[in-house]
């Protein structure tokens, strides 16, 4: 019997996350897609980080990679600040359609109130501007504010520290807090993935904005939060259903495979 043929699915990290964090997700979708997963330069040890970073500098980076890639067709996929990056990129004719799963956009669509955004930007800008991220990265007291600020098991956090870069964090940082300019839809086919437990996103105005730009989309709810504390693939297997998946292949124009035990 011949199996499917699975697309090919590119997909670009959020911010604070890379392939390590994403394992449960990149295995769950590799049951429906042949999944190309792209760590940003600087997101772990083994890629480099950007001499100057921007979204730009990101696109031409992701560019690159699926150059190298060289595939026949694919569908290009951002998770959070990675739709962000890929928005800023020209897809090719190869790209068959933009996966968006809960997309940033910029800094006005974060579900932040101007006080802790001010906050934020002004401590992220004052880390850069006395040049200290490399300083304070691997310094033990930061290590334990990141512990008792964030909700993350502390083995998570461990990984993050030890993979990520400490200036393209705090760089990375400030795109988010500060990026104003206007997102750039593609003429493609859309699936735009928001989740009910989406405390990051603004999804009532997203969801506006994309039925309003987008000609072709498709939207589905998951169950997912925007920084899960479970990232097993069991978890996104409870929270992203099937039945999703496979309206979003055939969505995309493709035979859906068969459904996984």
């Amino acid at each position: 019997m011949t199996s499917i043929r699975k697309e090919n699915l590119v997909l670009v990290n959020a911010f604070l996350t890379n392939s390590l964090v994403l394992r449960g997700l990149i295995d769950y979708l590799g049951n429906f897609f042949r999944v190309h997963f792209i760590d940003l330069p600087g997101f772990v040890r083994d890629i480099p980080p950007l001499s100057e970073v921007t979204l730009e500098n990101y696109a031409a980076y992701v560019r690159r990679r699926i150059d190298d890639l060289d595939l026949n067709s694919y569908l290009l996929g951002g998770i959070s600040f990675g739709f962000a990056v890929i928005s800023h990129l020209d897809p090719g004719e190869r790209c068959k359609g933009v996966v968006a799963i809960t997309p940033f956009l910029d800094s006005r669509w974060l579900n932040l109130g101007l006080v802790k955004k001010s906050t934020y930007s002004f401590l992220v800008r004052l880390t850069l501007a006395f040049d200290l991220p490399l300083k304070i990265w691997n310094h033990r007291l930061f290590h334990r504010v990141f512990h008792w600020y964030s909700d993350y098991p502390a083995d998570r956090i461990e990984t993050l520290l030890n993979e990520m870069e400490g200036r393209t964090f705090f760089e990375t940082a400030r795109i988010i807090l500060t990026h104003r300019q206007p997102c750039r839809f593609q003429n493609l086919p859309y699936v735009l993935i928001l989740s009910h437990f989406d405390r990051t996103i603004k999804n009532g105005p997203l969801l506006e904005l994309f039925e309003k730009k987008i000609d072709r989309l498709k939207v589905v709810r998951a169950g997912f939060d925007h920084y899960p504390l479970e990232v097993s693939q069991d978890y996104f297997q409870s929270r992203f259903a099937q039945e999703d998946i496979h309206d979003i292949i055939v969505f995309f124009g493709e035979r859906s495979p068969t459904s996984i035990s």
